[in-house]
């Protein structure tokens, strides 16, 4: 079976737009350099193949490693349509990019390797019946991982046409058969088709089947982004290579994330030298809707909408460009905020990676329109039913049927754009929070939207650690032992900002009980560097951290990770 490495290479911008250069040095050898001699160290390959963008040239911007295959440049081939699939793919992605999977869409770190066709073309033109792919800025991949994963491959090629790893981003490529990759053109798929859950096609996770090679629980559950592309990751992975020194060369993923854990822990001050990667940020806490399955129904808000002063404040702080993604949504609908429009015009303007927003879509006709002339990310719409019964029970208003003709409108308007030409408009992802009133309509919502939208979300009932009774089917709270110790900080990647201003280290904190303080009075990295010291606080955690499931799950991630790292 003649195997190759597939290589797409831009030597000036990474998969999200970044400008970055693969010519930089990382531990005293170019970024590129270390992908290649890399790929070279991957056992059971013919021929290394470097797709590069269209006006860049390779040549002299590497050295060949000493008994590598033979290395060979190309430029990438495109076909109409490519451009469509990379927004899906980059859109999806934006929301998980410390996770291998779990992006919008089922996005897989894989994903953003696509599209397909300059692949399938490469392994056409090389008589290839399998590709070990990954990017060139994935420049610590772990080349006896990629063997194992080639190795299991041709060990049963038709039953192992795919196989994978849930190593972090970075770490671990994906190996395909020619025939994946010449499905994946004519049907312009997705690696999340492959890894993803289809309701059409139910069948066991891919994680549980022998095409998953395993990685040990403290590289699977360090949830860093490994690739030379945001400027977090950049960052992250120069402290990495410091860490290595000499060892940086041959370093395995274990090695790599046992640096990147030793870091977190030897260095904590370094998570607070850059603000968290994303923000949940309320521009009103009104909602037009006040159902028992909403928060408002059960507690007052008292705080007023974000005013255009703190707006500017806020867009003006946020993280340097294409390091941070928004959600404007918070407990309140965006879409009732009288600036909204203005707002996320600027926002996507702003540099920002991703854009988003939470509503509850009851509004005019107008607003949809508006909402669709936006080059958005993700449109989240807080649904909550599958029937007009079961939305006017837990919303409180029988405006399902507008709910309806919205999002109809919304996909309408979102063709028309595509047709003009105007590029991927972004996700629309109906939610229903999950209680004992709509468990009827929950198979049909999910089956609904899976196909309508291509991805849907299934939300926990949430309480604001105890404002509002526990809706959920069936307990979902799990008890936090007295003797463990509650860490905000570290277990923290996101901010939410509340619409009078405040800071908020978790999103559950619904009444700003436990603020950083308030971005009219400091900066945001101001307000964020003091998030040690308020968790030092005696008792401050105890405010809104009793009982959280979200905070145990993630104590016990890091036991198990820190446990499996011995």
């Amino acid at each position: 079976m003649t195997s190759i490495a597939i290589i797409p290479t831009d030597l000036e911008c990474g998969r999200f737009g970044h400008r970055v250069s693969l010519r930089d040095e990382l531990g005293g050898k170019a970024v590129l350099q270390h992908t290649i001699d890399r790929a070279a160290r991957v056992e059971g390959i013919d021929a290394i193949v470097l797709l590069h963008a269209e006006g860049q040239a390779l040549d002299g911007t590497f050295e060949n490693p000493a008994g590598a295959p033979p290395i060979l440049i190309e430029q990438i081939q495109t076909r109409p349509g490519d451009n469509w699939l990379h927004g899906v793919i980059a859109s999806g992605r934006k929301w998980s990019l410390t996770a291998w999977r779990g992006g919008i869409g089922g996005m897989t770190v894989y994903d953003e390797l696509l599209p397909a066709y300059p692949i399938h073309r490469a392994m056409q033109r090389h008589g290839a019946e399998s590709a070990v792919v990954l990017r060139a800025d994935w420049c610590l991949f772990d080349p006896a991982l990629a063997t194992k994963q080639l190795e299991l491959h041709r060990s049963a090629p038709d039953a192992m046409k795919v196989t994978f790893t849930q190593a972090p981003p970075g770490l671990g490529p994906l190996v395909l058969h020619h025939t994946v990759a010449a499905d994946m053109v004519e049907h312009s798929a997705t690696v999340a088709n492959l890894l993803c859950y289809n309701p059409k096609k139910p069948t066991i996770d891919p994680v549980g089947k022998d095409v998953n090679v395993p990685v040990p629980a403290s590289v699977r559950d360090q949830y860093r982004r490994f690739i030379y592309d945001t400027p977090r990751a950049i960052d992250h992975l120069r402290a990495v290579a410091e860490r290595l020194g000499d060892e940086l060369e041959t370093a395995d993923a274990i090695a790599v994330t046992d640096a990147s854990r030793a870091i977190e822990t030897d260095e904590p001050w370094r998570q607070f030298e850059r603000l968290p990667q994303q923000f949940n940020i309320e521009l009103t806490p009104r909602r037009a809707v006040n159902g028992p399955i909403v928060p408002q129904h059960h507690i007052d808000l008292p705080r007023p909408e974000m005013s255009d002063s703190t707006t500017a404040v806020l867009l003006d702080q946020l993280p340097e460009p294409g390091d941070a993604a928004a959600l404007f949504g918070g407990l309140g609908d965006a879409l009732l905020h009288d600036g909204w429009f203005e707002v996320l015009q600027r926002a996507t303007q702003s540099g920002l990676l991703g854009v988003g927003i939470e509503t509850d879509l009851l509004v005019e006709e107008d607003a949809i329109d508006r909402l669709a002339s936006l080059p958005l990310d993700a449109i989240s719409v807080r649904l909550n039913a599958d029937s007009a019964e079961t939305y006017e029970k837990l919303m409180g208003t029988d405006g399902y049927a507008r709910v309806m003709d919205n999002l109809k409108r919304l996909f309408q308007c979102r063709n028309v754009n595509r047709q003009r030409n105007k590029g991927f408009q972004g996700w629309v992802v109906p939610r229903m929070v999950k209680v004992a009133d709509n468990l009827v309509d929950m198979e049909t919502f999910f089956e609904r939207w899976m196909t309508v939208s291509g991805w849907v979300v299934i939300d926990r009932a949430q309480t604001g650690r105890g404002l509002i009774p526990d809706m959920g089917p069936v307990p979902m709270e799990v008890p936090r032992p007295p003797d463990r110790p509650i860490d905000l900080a570290r277990q923290k990647h996101r901010l939410t900002v509340l619409s009078d201003g405040r800071v908020c280290l978790c999103g559950q904190d619904w009444l700003g009980r436990l603020p950083l303080g308030s971005v009219n009075e400091r900066s945001l990295l101001e307000l964020w560097q003091n998030a040690p010291s308020l968790a030092d606080e005696p008792g401050s955690a105890a405010v809104v951290c009793p009982a959280c499931a979200e905070w145990l799950e993630a104590q016990q991630r890091l036991q198990a990770s820190t446990a499996a790292a011995g």
